[in-house]
């Protein structure tokens, strides 16, 4: 995408410095072991709703090793893309992340011991979910973030 941003007038500076960046991250995160993780990434509340493994989101997560779940691919455009969660799926159980977004849905502090009774053997975090969903100038950036998150 910078790349082809950096062909317009004016912007090709700009352009090669975030394409630069972007790929010195990406190194970063390929050069380190990850340890494999599942990890529900949450959106939205009433319904719980998560995100496809062919999304942006999960994408960004796979950088670091974790697995996004349900296991699904929602194609390229509409509502399977995004998941709707009963709260009984029998793979919860089995989830050792649970990231809260503050992205498309607020999820705060209040909203922590929910997503544990959801999955109770997992570990239950918020995000800032404009750094992980929010492609672009943002990706270089949102990839540092999810590094320092795996690394804790």
């Amino acid at each position: 995408m910078a790349d082809a941003f950096g062909a317009l007038p004016g912007v090709r500076e700009r352009a090669e410095a975030l394409a630069q960046v972007l790929r010195a991250e990406l190194a970063r995160c390929a050069a380190q072991p990850w340890p494999a993780q599942r990890v529900l990434y949450l959106i939205w509340r009433e319904p719980w709703m998560t995100v496809a493994r062919d999304t942006y989101i999960a994408r960004m997560l796979a950088q670091v090793g974790w697995q996004s779940w349900p296991a699904v691919e929602g194609g390229e455009t509409g509502a399977a893309r995004y998941p709707v969660l009963v709260g009984t799926e029998p793979w919860l159980g089995q989830i050792d992340r649970v990231l809260l977004s503050s992205e498309p849905y607020r999820f705060d502090e209040t909203h922590l011991a929910l997503a544990q009774a959801l999955c109770p053997q997992a570990r239950v975090q918020l995000v800032d979910g404009e750094l992980l969903s929010w492609y672009g100038p943002r990706a270089a950036q949102g990839l540092a973030y999810l590094r320092g998150l795996a690394q804790r």
